[in-house]
């Protein structure tokens, strides 16, 4: 002993450990509250879907066709998304700057596996296939890149109110804007307004029996991610100039 003590080395991580590791991440990603909360957006809009009669002005529409469950999920999801997650992503980016993407990222998938048996019940109920909860799946997934970076940039104070207002304009905003538009402007195309909102091209995207894996059209698919990537690049070249 030489009349001393050494610390006792901690054992070096085997394969199992490491996988045990990434599992306890994905893990407490998907039960965290903010997921608990994605998981009550999830419900509520599969509920509404079961009972459409009870949020649609007109009956018609829905009660002789299969339930639009599919659809409210979707677009319960996309609301979430991108005004729900934002708020508390924000929060968490000010605390940790460095471990904020990764920690964003493992969340978004631990959220997105967590959602499987209600895109199976709602494909279920809205007599869909495989490929429409896929392409739903996809749909839903190309929101996440903006609200990661409005995530990013709530933790700036000075960059708060214009987030919020381009969250609500893009969420809330342009769905509105297509029914102006049809209402007052009707000799105008607003279709190009449907396709941008992701609300409505969530929709859109999960109507059942389509053939095509992919959300349609592409540009209506790569515009929010292509959006948030130059945004980012943008607020990244300013903060090195400053």
């Amino acid at each position: 002993m030489n009349g001393s003590t050494e610390k006792a080395k901690p054992p070096a991580p085997t394969p199992q450990s490491r996988s045990n590791g990434v599992g306890g991440v994905l893990l407490a990603a998907a039960w965290r509250p903010t997921a608990l909360a994605y998981l009550a957006f999830c419900l509520a809009g599969l509920a509404a879907g079961i009972w459409p009669g009870a949020i649609y002005p007109s009956r018609a529409d829905v009660l002789s066709a299969p339930l639009p469950a599919l659809r409210t999920l979707a677009v319960a999801q996309a609301a979430f998304i991108l005004l729900v997650y934002p708020l508390v992503a924000g929060a968490r980016a000010a605390r940790c700057d460095g471990r904020y993407w990764p920690g964003a990222v493992v969340e978004s998938l631990a959220l997105l596996a967590a959602a499987a048996p209600f895109y199976l019940a709602g494909a279920f109920l809205a007599d869909a296939t495989a490929v429409d909860a896929v392409r739903t799946a996809i749909c839903v997934g190309t929101f996440w890149p903006a609200a990661w970076l409005a995530g990013w940039m709530l933790r700036r104070p000075g960059a708060r109110t214009v987030t919020v207002l381009a969250l609500l304009v893009v969420t809330l905003g342009l769905p509105a804007g297509y029914y102006l538009v049809l209402e007052f402007l009707p000799v105008y195309s607003a279709e190009w307004l449907w396709r941008l909102g992701p609300l409505t091209f969530a929709w859109e995207t999960a109507s059942s029996r389509r053939p095509d894996v992919l959300p349609g059209p592409a540009w209506a698919m790569l515009v929010w991610p292509v959006v948030a990537a130059v945004a980012a690049g943008v607020a990244a070249l300013a903060g090195r100039q400053r």
